[in-house]
């Protein structure tokens, strides 16, 4: 019979990260990642937007020189789409990242409730579901149709673009 192997131990420095970046304001969480980064050499840097442009799918004009831009991405990629970022990131690049930001002065006093968390991940952000602008639902809504009854009588009386046609 097979065994069920332990859990690996998370790194320290990684799970503080991880709590700055669930926890954090997002001014705050910016400016950490924008110092933390700023700090990092160059070949951390270009893992790093590596990992942002395979994880979040974004930056891909960005180089590593681009710190504000690239503390944005992941500041907020990682609240639209946790793990993104974090499991896209090699280990080295990742515990770098996370020690210069745990560190930086942006992030001092942010720790408020580390103790009590449980480090779970919150479920990605719910975009939806694209309908092609049908809308179209399977169990009809009195107020949504009350909505649309509405906006469809008012466009009657008002153009878009000031009547151009489209």
């Amino acid at each position: 019979m097979g065994t069920i192997a332990e859990p690996v131990a998370e790194d320290q420095t990684v799970r503080q990260y991880r709590f700055l970046l669930r926890t954090a304001p997002l001014d705050a969480l910016q400016s950490a990642h924008h110092e933390g980064l700023d700090l990092l050499d160059e070949d951390k840097r270009a893992r790093i937007l590596r990992a942002v442009q395979d994880g979040l799918v974004a930056g891909q004009r960005l180089r590593p020189g681009d710190t504000g831009a690239i503390a944005r991405l992941v500041s907020i990629g990682e609240r639209r789409n946790p793990r993104g970022f974090l499991d896209a990131c090699e280990p080295m690049a990742l515990g770098a990242l996370a020690d210069a930001v745990i560190h930086s002065e942006a992030a001092f006093g942010l720790f408020a409730g580390y103790a009590a968390w449980d480090g779970l991940d919150p479920a990605p952000a719910d975009v939806g579901v694209d309908h092609g602008g049908d809308g179209h639902s399977t169990r009809p809504d009195p107020a949504v149709a009350e909505a649309r009854a509405l906006a469809n009588s008012h466009s009657l009386f008002v153009t878009p673009w000031a009547g151009g046609g489209f």
